[in-house]
């Protein structure tokens, strides 16, 4: 028998919802961390209360007597990665994660989990995970379940927090039979339609009826802001910079840039989002990077800058002129296919990006500034500051640390991922049909059970 837990994350809820049914069938226990009222009122009608962990503001701050930990969980870095916290008064969210450690530890070791699934997005999913890493006597494991992006239908289970090492549950040696082809994740059509949507009177006028009415709002949840003006300024900055953008932001045709000159690609993060503002910590500044890389371009080179599409009115119109100012760069169209850079550009640069996989895999010079499991291949490589400081960019090019080659590295991603769609509700409702959670359960038990 095996107990486990669960991390509550709004639709992605639902589906580890239906893969805790399956796994009961197989004598496993399903614990959980729930930040959200609501949530945690709908959970109690499912799992024995005495297996809820309700982690709201004021039920984690109202906890005494405590025992202190002696680990350093860097609760400041928490705090400036987190998209909620971050704006919250400092006079209770210290308190609260300082709190909610103790509470985990209490949790962990009474109810001797094995594996807590989770997310690494939110600061106390950045906690759990630290814990289990520094509290090595409770002898549990925090994996993060996630799609491996290309191919479609397959996902891992992370160990770290960059979402960089797979935990491998095979032993078998690499092969040279299989080679991943490179396609377009299957998330990024559904993500189109989401973006069709914003910028539409009717998407606004519900905006506004949400924060009016005060929709599914918890004061107590820790990933929601505490004062509705937070949110409203926030909101409505974004609308005002999307008009911008259409209105007063140029962007440069990929045919018709110079065919005589090198081109690296620079793309674009979300922000805020947890593949920059968590997974690239310490590169979260994407202005600093564009123009740290332009810093190193030879003369025969040109620095191409794509806007990630659902990213249009994350910054601001003074981020993308500060851009176009710098010489030899081009902001180019945020619609341009991404397969048709691939083959148009020489070098690309993200942080955590898609891109930088798909130009491994076509063979390409691809850098990462976080670390990402496809670096594992020769032609992806994770750089630093102090590599742009000691390097030129010829050097970091010919500089190939890693060993596998595009059929190695395919097999053994093959060997250590599993079938299934690990997404959630509502990004991606193909998630929770039957079939889908079979497979996904079927992952989890591979790991479960040993």
């Amino acid at each position: 028998m095996k107990n486990i837990c669960f991390i509550a994350n709004y639709y992605k809820t639902d589906v580890f919802v239906e893969i805790a049914n399956v796994l009961k069938e197989h004598l496993i226990t399903s614990y959980w961390i729930i930040p959200n009222k609501k949530q945690y009122i709908q959970l109690k009608r499912i799992f024995p209360e005495n297996q809820l962990l309700y982690i709201g503001k004021l039920k984690v701050l109202s906890v005494a007597n405590l025992a202190e930990l002696n680990v350093d969980l860097k609760i400041n870095e928490l705090i400036y990665g987190d998209r909620v916290l971050k704006y919250e008064s400092s006079k209770w969210t210290y308190r609260y994660l300082n709190s909610l450690s103790k509470l985990y530890y209490d949790f962990i070791a009474k109810n001797d989990i094995n594996y807590i699934f989770g997310e690494v997005t939110w600061a106390h999913e950045l906690m759990a995970h630290r814990l289990t890493v520094q509290a090595g006597n409770l002898k549990c494991q925090f994996l993060n379940p996630h799609t491996i992006r290309i191919p479609n239908g397959k996902f891992a289970f992370f160990t770290d927090e960059f979402q960089s090492v797979i935990k491998e549950v095979s032993k078998t040696s690499i092969s040279k039979t299989d080679t991943i082809k490179i396609e377009k994740p299957s998330y990024l059509a559904i993500n189109d339609k989401l973006i069709a949507k914003k910028g539409t009177l009717k998407h606004n006028l519900k905006l506004i009826k949400n924060f009016v009415l005060r929709t599914n709002q918890d004061k107590n949840d820790p990933t929601l802001y505490k004062n509705p003006l937070t949110q409203f300024k926030i909101k409505t900055a974004e609308i005002y910079n999307r008009f911008l953008f259409k209105n007063f932001v140029s962007e440069t045709n990929v045919e018709a840039l110079a065919e005589n000159k090198k081109k690296v690609l620079f793309t674009l993060h979300k922000q805020p989002e947890a593949s920059i503002d968590v997974i690239g910590r310490y590169y979260e500044n994407q202005l600093e990077l564009i123009t740290n890389i332009w810093r190193i371009l030879p003369e025969d080179y040109i620095l191409l800058v794509k806007e990630h599409s659902n990213a249009i009115g994350d910054r601001n119109l003074k981020f993308y002129k500060t851009v176009k100012k710098l010489r030899n760069t081009y902001l180019i169209d945020n619609k341009a296919d991404s397969h048709r850079l691939l083959d148009r550009c020489d070098v690309f640069f993200t942080v955590s990006g898609t891109i930088a996989y798909e130009a491994a895999l076509k063979g390409k010079q691809a850098f990462t500034f976080a670390p990402a499991f496809f670096n594992k291949m020769s032609t992806c490589n994770e750089v630093s500051w102090n590599g742009f400081k000691n390097q030129t960019l010829n050097d970091l090019i010919s500089n190939q640390q890693n060993c596998l080659n595009t059929n190695e590295f395919s097999s053994w991603l093959l060997d250590n991922s599993f079938d299934g769609i690990m997404s959630d509700a509502f990004g991606d409702p193909r998630c929770m049909g039957k079939d889908n959670i079979l497979k996904l359960s079927k992952g989890f038990l591979k790991v479960i059970i040993k």
